[in-house]
């Protein structure tokens, strides 16, 4: 093998490895690389993270809690015209669960060994070409709004996820 060989090695092998990295920094939705959520999400979440915790949840759906969001900010009269204010409520939603998913993602990999965090990171990629694929689909099969059939669909999935998520890293939240 000549040196030219083991150095073409060397950077596919580097290479291979930033791929999935870089992989989640490039999806619109990546945990690893996010940009800092819209303003008011910390709060929309701590609403959802409270209701999650509320006795009067247990044995309920825990999706109901992304409800209290909608209902917040349908109080508040955020957005424009009825359609868009819709609109801006379900992609407030869904940055809320999208912070307690980051959080909760980043609590799991704090906790993980290299090959736990591989494989968390790549369940993460995946979920991220799904919520693409599955909500272009809902776009394209809406009758009637295509924008907030997507926006809420990406809101279901990405509560799915931080609950998901959120079982992993409190096994005893499941209960709840």
């Amino acid at each position: 093998m000549n040196a030219a060989h083991l150095m073409a090695n060397r950077w596919s092998r580097r290479l291979a490895a930033a791929v999935p990295l870089l992989a989640l920094c490039l999806l619109p939705q990546g945990l690893a690389c996010a940009a800092p959520p819209a303003a008011g999400a910390e709060a929309d979440a701590a609403l959802i993270e409270a209701c999650l915790g509320d006795p009067s949840m247990r044995g309920r759906d825990p999706h109901e809690c992304g409800d209290r969001v909608l209902q917040a900010c349908g109080a508040t009269g955020s957005g424009g015209g009825a359609a868009s204010a819709v609109l801006s409520c379900e992609k407030r939603r869904e940055e809320a669960w999208n912070v307690i998913a980051r959080q909760t993602y980043h609590a799991l990999e704090s906790r993980l060994d290299d090959a736990g965090r591989h494989l968390l990171r790549a369940s993460q990629a995946q979920f991220e070409l799904d919520l693409r694929d599955l909500c272009a689909v809902a776009h394209v099969l809406a009758a009637s709004d295509a924008e907030l059939a997507a926006a809420s669909c990406a809101s279901d999935l990405v509560a799915s996820r931080a609950l998901s998520l959120r079982r992993l890293a409190k096994p005893d939240a499941a209960a709840h």
